[in-house]
């Protein structure tokens, strides 16, 4: 059963077979399917067009709903227009005030202009005055003038003279001056290369009393400890006996080197430079070091070269060049690590590289390399070392006409070489 609450009921009784349509109060008994049917299609067609009616009037809504939002909006904008608008007005009537002050300024700058104009006109009458007396005072100047251009012209040939000589005597100090100055500045640089020299002498000094007191500590103490022991056996007595020799042998070692510093700076060293056959003197080297190396384990590679090649050297001091060079690679190098030497030729020089897989240096370390008694952080490891070896390796290169350099690279090695003149074999 349905229920509409509008002008016009459609009810639908099928129990009973009647039909009440459009409020007529007629009654119909059809009795039969097909006006049961019928009734049925005719309530279906009435329930779409109320369904289609009410779509219609939701839309309607909807769009009530759009224009009432829209209205909102225009209020909104309108609202915005005229907070614009006042503050348009406020800033017009910001620029008419700015205006009237610049009205102001500009009346006050008219009378100034005027009163500038009148103080003008006096000056001027008052130059005109002035003007008609310099015209009188310059005819009698003028007057005066050629009586004193006779005589300037006299003394001019005097000045001409004497500017000769002046600028002949301007010159000579000039150039005094400028050995004064060089002087100065050569005493300056003096001064500050005492200065230098004078703290590097104290701290020298200083590492190098450190240094000697450590062996000779060592020396005086296990010989005391042989004096004042009861009878020892053979084993200690030979250990401490050994620890003796060690440190009597570094000692002497560290004095050999202080002495060869000193003789070097002193200027005494005596060096004997000839032609040197260079395969044999790196042979001689790589023989002496074959021993320290097998100790370590490192292996030594000697890159093939010219055996005809000679340099100009000292063959002595050559030798504790390289020495020094070797052992710092198998001293400082890895365990089961590797040395290589290569010599190569660089323009009419020998450049001899010594190259380690040892554990590598920083830039700032590398840079302290060649200091007197800087073992950059070596003194609490296991490895003997005084410090002065690459000093006194880098002062004998310079004195036989060499030089020395250095790179390193931190967890692979480093790499020294060493350039000497090369020479015609003997």
């Amino acid at each position: 059963m349905s229920k509409k609450n509008s002008d016009n009921v459609d009810m639908v009784d099928l129990s009973q077979q009647k039909v009440l349509i459009q409020d007529t109060g007629e009654v119909q008994d059809f009795g039969s399917d097909e006006a049961i049917l019928l009734n049925r299609e005719k309530s279906v067609a009435l329930l779409e067009s109320v369904l289609t009616v009410r779509h219609k009037s939701l839309n309607m809504r909807e769009k009530a709903t759009d224009q009432r939002e829209g209205a909102a909006d225009q209020r909104e904008g309108a609202a915005d227009v005229r907070e614009n608008t006042a503050d348009v007005r406020e800033t017009t009537a910001d620029v008419r005030e700015n205006t009237a002050d610049v009205r102001e300024n500009t009346a006050d700058v008219r009378e100034n202009t005027a009163d500038v104009r009148e103080n003008t006109a006096d000056v001027r009458d008052e130059s005109i005055l002035e003007r008609e007396k310099g015209v009188a005072l310059r005819e009698g100047e003028i007057k005066n003038a050629e009586t004193l251009l006779s005589e300037m012209e006299a003394h001019l040939i005097q000045l001409q003279e004497l500017n000769a000589h002046l600028s002949v005597d301007t010159k000579e100090k000039n150039k005094r001056l400028e050995e004064v100055e060089e002087d100065k500045v050569q005493l300056e640089t003096a001064k500050i290369d005492a200065e230098k020299a004078s703290i590097a002498k104290s701290e020298f000094f200083i590492k190098l009393s450190h240094d000697l007191r450590t062996p000779l500590n060592a020396i005086l103490g296990f010989t005391q400890l042989l004096q004042r022991s009861s009878p020892l056996s053979l084993e200690t007595h030979a250990r401490w006996l050994n620890h003796i020799n060690n440190a009597g042998n570094y000692l002497l070692k560290m004095i050999n080197g202080v002495l060869d510093l000193a003789t070097i700076e002193a200027g005494w060293a005596s060096l004997k430079r000839e032609p040197l056959p260079l395969g044999i003197t790196i042979l001689e080297c790589l023989a002496m070091v074959e021993l320290q190396a097998k100790k370590r384990n490192i292996s030594i590679k000697l890159i093939p070269f010219d055996k005809t090649w000679s340099i100009c050297a000292d063959p002595v001091r050559v030798k504790q060049i390289l020495l020094n060079l070797l052992s710092n690679a198998i001293k400082y190098n890895r365990q089961n690590g590797s040395v290589e030497v290569k010599c190569t030729r660089v323009l009419n020089n020998i450049r001899i590289t010594i190259k380690d897989t040892g554990m590598g240096l920083p830039a700032e370390k590398v840079a302290q390399l060649f200091q007197p008694f800087n073992r950059l952080g070596q003194e609490a490891g296991d490895e003997e070392g005084t410090g002065i070896g690459l000093v006194v390796t880098k002062q004998l290169v310079e004195l036989m006409g060499g030089t020395i350099n250095v790179t390193s690279t931190v967890g692979v090695g480093s790499e020294f070489w060493i350039e000497l003149q090369l020479v015609e074999a003997p």
